[in-house]
């Protein structure tokens, strides 16, 4: 016999087979995900570049005017920061043995971790970055409070920041702040209504949506964690700069008996504006 459709090398059914684990990695990649949809979005997938420059403008400020004096000019100086993408990526190794009696079928919970792992990295990735932001509250070693959120809210308004808000906080972040507000007799907070609402949305509290993640990093070597509150969508202090989503390819290994499966992605991310109308760090507690 011959030109069966097989998962062989070069085969119709490998790239049927990519083509499946790759929606589902894509699908999963997707659905896991929190920090995209909070922050500034640069799409470059079609253009002939892998960087982004950020512009910041000043805070201008207007003056009386003295009838019959000429005016002074206002220098202007923007100031920008440059995002550039890069790859990232994720490999696992299938036997046949392991796959044997389950056909495609058998791949789709790996195609599904490896989503997760993908969007993993991203949101770790952006929520990393928020450490460039100036502003921080919070106390090193000690438990997320109210006072806390409420103070984190004044530190956006303050520096004029245009809402709506949004807050990411760890799990162990949000915890000790629902058992502050219990301890007060009050609501602990509203019904969702983030964008993000299926993707870890808790609800809202004084007007911010609030957002958990279990990738809000631990800094001050392990004593704390890391969640941070910001404007929602392009006022965002943080920048997602997608080259290309994610990409699968499948890599027969005759010799080991085993199909390798290679997923990646190009995207960039940072802090385009550290200033307080771009975000605020939020340090507390590690659990």
């Amino acid at each position: 016999m011959a030109n069966e459709v097989s998962t062989s090398a070069a085969s119709a059914g490998e790239l049927v087979a990519a083509e499946i684990v790759s929606r589902l990695v894509i699908d999963a990649a997707y659905a896991e995900a929190v920090m995209p949809p909070l922050v500034r979005v640069a799409d470059i997938s079609s253009e002939s570049t892998l960087t982004v420059e950020f512009p910041k403008w000043p805070l201008l400020t207007a003056a009386d005017l003295t009838d019959a004096v000429d005016m002074s000019n206002t220098a202007v100086n923007t100031a920008s920061t440059l995002v550039s993408a890069d790859e990232a990526g994720i490999m696992i190794t299938v036997t046949d043995l392991l796959l044997n009696g389950a056909g495609l079928g058998g791949l789709e919970p790996f195609a599904v971790e490896l989503g997760k792992a993908l969007a993993n990295k991203i949101d770790a990735d952006l929520l990393s970055a928020a450490s460039s932001f100036t502003n921080s509250v919070g106390t090193s070693g000690s438990n997320m409070t109210e006072a806390n959120f409420l103070s984190a809210i004044y530190t956006l308004e303050l520096g004029n920041a245009k809402g709506p808000f949004v807050v990411v906080l760890h799990p162990y972040q949000a915890s000790n702040l629902r058992s502050a507000i219990a301890a007060t007799t009050g609501a602990v907070w509203g019904g969702p209504s983030a964008p993000a609402a299926d993707l870890g949305s808790l609800g809202t509290l004084y007007g911010v949506d609030i957002v958990q993640s279990t990738n809000c990093p631990s800094v001050n070597v392990n004593v704390d964690r890391q969640g941070v509150m910001m404007p929602l969508g392009n006022q965002a202090g943080l920048a997602y700069v997608l080259k290309s989503s994610a990409k699968t390819e499948l890599q027969r290994d005759a010799s080991m008996r085993a199909t390798e499966i290679v997923v990646t992605a190009v995207y960039g991310y940072g802090c385009v504006n550290t200033a307080a109308n771009g975000g605020v760090k939020i340090i507390t507690k590690h659990e």
